[in-house]
């Protein structure tokens, strides 16, 4: 699975009931699970279903059963919740509000549930956090609450709270793979490949025909550098399921960082071919773009980053198309022609266009890139305007990590436009570990203020793992260019 962005993160719901009534209360001996409200038997089974599959990352497929239950009981508040929640874009979010809306008459366990889902969504980290633990309070026994909970503290960097949630729906429900899915990925992002190796075997073990897992566990060995045996995993999970479009993308990063440029290529056109969904495909190109770039195409793949603006239909990724490729832009030395693109990115992020929760997202990365071009042309004035916004938006959400990082990188960028390199190292230093253009601007303050130990740490954390996703892909091929020449 893809672990990136989170934009895209699909936040599975548990979801199941009795027909219009709740299910008798459970023995004293018994923990609690969650109720479902529905007239149709039927429509629970399709959305039990739907809820696997999303949770093992097949989207599109889940929206059928979710579709299907709607058919039966057109009022099921649960079914409309999932569906909103594997809806990319407004359409989406619309359907989640409504489903919040109409859960008020539900019991506690449902209400939480979708009141959860349509938080997370609209990015107000601590109601969504607030909601998961009603959950699993409301409904202790089930093991969906304390995975949901355990999924979005791991987007939070929350491994202390995150680890125990997850182990704990592991321990209620064995087979719940997407908990164990989460726990390998709680291992990669804290570096323990082996451990990630171990819980996504686990995955493959619970679940064998699951394509799912196969693509976790070449992720792990991605990681690893185990390049072969990673896109054999990759090509397992599509050989159990063609639709499986996210085994192409897997096949591209192990080709691309084994020097197989071509056939990364090949595979992320195959990737294109498969996905049906505007924004799955957009998504595609975007990495091909990248990945482009970073083995030194710079002319092709700047090329088509561009044409990658006239996407409108795959929202959300599509709003983002022209700030992310402003970033690359600004990386290349050419932070002039990102100016233009930041600036329609800000005004659209504070016109009502955009749902609040996308439109912050945006704003808050257009920004960062603007201090960052308005450092590489030394204005450092500027530089700390901007970033003193960001520190607005982060006082004002300090539960949210992302805009912490954030701040923290505008606020390097506007220390470097002033030369003072020794307070721009301690501002990346407190950036986000996946957060990799901070990382990599910590090796270059940590050079530039002669610490050259901190600088090579830095650089070494970077290189550590080779990891599924094109922004680092294209910040490892920096550092590995940078070593070459120097």
């Amino acid at each position: 699975m893809k672990l990136l962005s989170s934009t895209f993160a699909i936040l599975v719901l548990a979801g199941c009931s009795a027909p219009k009534s709740e299910a008798p209360a459970a023995a004293s001996t018994t923990p609690a699970t969650m109720t479902i409200t529905s007239r149709s038997p039927e429509a629970i089974e399709h959305l039990k279903k739907g809820e696997i599959l999303a949770v093992n990352q097949r989207a599109t497929e889940a929206v059928t059963e979710f579709d299907a239950a709607l058919k039966l009981d057109p009022d099921f508040v649960l079914a409309h919740t999932a569906r909103g929640s594997a809806t990319p874009g407004p359409d989406g979010l619309k359907e989640l509000e409504a489903a919040a809306a109409a859960a008020s008459a539900l019991p506690a366990a449902e209400r939480a549930l979708a009141e959860g889902v349509l938080a997370a969504r609209q990015n107000e980290i601590g109601k969504a956090r607030a909601a998961y633990t009603t959950l699993t309070t409301a409904a202790p026994g089930d093991w969906r609450g304390h995975y949901l909970l355990g999924n979005m503290l791991l987007g939070a960097a929350d491994y202390a709270g995150a680890v125990p949630a997850l182990r704990k729906a592991v321990e209620l429900n064995p087979a719940a793979g997407g908990a164990n899915n989460m726990l390998g990925y709680a291992a990669l992002q804290q570096g323990d490949v082996e451990g990630a190796i171990k819980a996504f075997t686990d995955y493959t073990v619970a679940l064998p025909m699951e394509p799912n897992a196969q693509d976790s566990l070449g992720e792990a060995l991605l990681a690893a550098g185990r390049f072969a045996d990673a896109e054999a995993a990759f090509q397992k999970a599509l050989a159990l399921s063609p639709q499986f479009f996210s085994g192409w993308d897997g096949t591209a990063y192990a080709r691309h960082y084994a020097g197989n440029e071509k056939g990364a290529g090949e595979a992320l056109a195959r990737e294109k071919s498969v996905a049906t969904r505007p924004v799955d495909k957009l998504g595609a190109d975007e990495v091909r773009a990248i990945l482009m770039v970073a083995a030194g195409n710079r002319a092709e793949g700047t090329a088509l980053y561009a044409s990658l603006d006239k996407a409108p239909d795959a929202m959300p990724l599509s709003a983002f198309i022209p700030a992310r490729r402003a970033g690359l832009l600004i990386s290349l030395g050419r932070g002039r022609e990102a100016m233009p693109l930041l600036a329609a990115s800000i005004k659209r992020a504070e016109s009502n266009e955009l749902p609040k929760g996308l439109a912050g997202n945006l704003r808050r990365l257009a920004l960062r890139l603007r201090a960052a071009a308005e450092s590489a042309a030394g204005d450092a004035a500027a530089a700390q305007q901007t970033a003193s916004l960001l520190e607005q938006d982060a006082a004002e959400r300090k539960d949210d990590v992302n805009a912490q990082s954030g701040m923290h990188y505008a606020l390097g960028m506007a220390a470097m436009a002033r030369k003072d390199y020794a307070a721009a190292k301690g501002h990346f230093a407190q950036c986000l570990a996946r957060d990799w253009p901070c990382q990599f601007d910590l090796t270059v303050a940590a050079e530039k203020a002669g610490d050259a130990a901190a600088a090579d740490a830095a650089r070494q954390a970077i290189l550590k793992l080779f990891v599924r996703d094109p922004v680092y892909a294209f910040f490892r091929s920096r550092l590995e260019t940078k070593s070459k020449t120097s």
